[in-house]
């Protein structure tokens, strides 16, 4: 079973120009496409003009796990917490994005590029606009 992505600080190859780029960068500083050092496309309408933010504290889960389990309910709002969760700049649907090297298989084709469906936006979350993607 694929696990769900979380960028890194690491140096990988920018998706779209080759250059090296850092892979939690939100914008390729060559060529300025978002989320160049994530490997994946839209599940919704197969674009590759995407970027991504990554998830922190959940606040109401949290709180909402504290009238359940009482003082042990905080804990809860760390589910889910620093993965990567991708946005499609054209139609706005989100996915998560699976382990890169968890889409082959033994034949070596490709499957399961674009991950698992998450909801739609109605806009892009401001951690992933610091600047303008393609």
């Amino acid at each position: 079973m694929a696990r769900m992505y979380q960028v890194q600080a690491k140096e990988v190859n920018c998706r779209s120009c080759n250059k090296t780029v850092m892979e939690d960068a939100y914008h390729c500083p060559d060529c300025n496409v978002g989320a160049p050092g994530i490997y994946s496309r839209c599940p919704q309408c197969k674009s590759e003009n995407y970027v991504y933010h990554k998830y922190g504290y959940a606040f109401i889960r949290g709180l909402l796990a504290i009238c359940i389990v009482g003082p042990l309910g905080p804990i809860f709002g760390f589910i889910g917490y620093n993965r990567t969760e991708c946005i499609c700049l054209d139609c706005k649907q989100g996915w998560f994005p699976f382990q890169p090297e968890e889409q082959y298989t033994r034949l070596n084709t490709y499957v399961g590029e674009e991950g698992r469906m998450s909801r739609k936006f109605k806009q892009i979350p401001s951690n992933t606009t610091a600047e303008k993607g393609n």
